[in-house]
């Protein structure tokens, strides 16, 4: 069942091509090849919860704050958790077993009217407006290269905070 699982949302993720809602043929977004496993939570300090994951990938963290939001504030040692791994290997998401919150994700294009340089928020225009979103600590460090007027394309979460951004070209 969580091999079905994991390849459900990795076919959702890789194979079916996400369009914004009246996006012309340019503006086609394809999300980077993310990788969803499950992982075991194998220590909790301080609020961290350490995630072991299969196949030789690295250790992972996921922070308190994080924790909180994607649902696992009440995790214990030993608890399976799926993570979202983009093509960087850098953590986009973390949800309880099943990962049905990854098919929840949204993708939107525009351009970026404002990045906060604490990485905060971010604010993209569209055609129909422009709005503010939360920028995820993990998904922060990749503001740095983009810049105010830049057409891209945001991947949101569940909970509609910003955890990727990809330049489009």
């Amino acid at each position: 069942m969580k091999r079905t699982a994991c390849l459900l949302v990795w076919l959702i993720g890789v194979l079916w091509p996400l369009v914004p809602a009246g996006a012309e043929p340019s503006e086609v977004f394809s999300p980077g090849m993310h990788l969803a496993v499950n992982g075991q939570i194998t220590k909790i300090e301080s609020g961290l919860l350490f995630v072991k994951t299969p196949y030789g990938l690295q250790m992972r963290t996921i922070s308190p704050n994080k924790a909180d939001r994607v649902g696992l504030h009440e995790a214990r040692v030993g608890d399976e958790v799926w993570l979202l791994i983009d093509l960087n290997n850098v953590l986009l998401d973390a949800t309880k077993p099943g990962g049905e919150d990854f098919a929840n994700h949204k993708t939107l294009a525009g351009r970026v009217r404002y990045a906060d340089p604490f990485w905060g928020e971010i604010q993209i225009s569209t055609p129909e407006g422009f709005e503010r979103f939360e920028v995820d600590t993990l998904a922060g460090s990749k503001l740095s290269v983009i810049q105010e007027g830049m057409p891209v394309t945001i991947e949101l979460d569940a909970d509609n905070v910003m955890i990727d951004i990809q330049p489009n070209q």
